[in-house]
């Protein structure tokens, strides 16, 4: 196995970053509106689950 120096290594090019010249930044779609309907369902579903879980570990004590 050869030994090389650590001057002797070959390095990577060290590369600059490149400026855009007057790139505008795109921001990312805004869903709230369309998936309305989805959260207010996910929430329903959220309520009525805890509800019934509540009512389930009640009806252990109770009964």
């Amino acid at each position: 196995m050869p030994t090389t120096t650590r001057s002797q290594r070959r390095r990577q090019p060290v590369r600059t970053q490149q400026r855009r010249s007057s790139a505008r930044v795109n921001e990312p779609p805004d869903y709230t509106r369309d998936y309305a309907y989805v959260r207010r369902d996910l929430l329903m579903i959220a309520f009525w689950g805890g509800l019934l879980f509540v009512g389930m570990v009640a009806a252990y004590f109770i009964f």
